[in-house]
C-alpha cells in the first residue's frame, strides 16, 4: 500500500491519527495492525 501527502489515517483501536507529510510506499501501523485511511 502507499500512502499520499495530505491523507488521514486512524487506528481503530488507540484512536490515533497521523495526516501524511510526504507519501511514500509501506503500511502505516500502529498497535501491531495497518491503520485505516480515514474518510472526510
Amino acid at each position: 500500500m502507499s500512502s499520499h501527502k495530505n491523507e488521514l489515517y486512524y487506528c481503530e483501536i488507540c484512536g490515533a491519527e497521523i495526516e501524511v507529510k510526504k507519501g511514500g510506499d509501506g503500511t502505516l501501523k500502529c498497535c501491531d495492525q495497518a491503520m485505516e485511511i480515514k474518510q472526510p
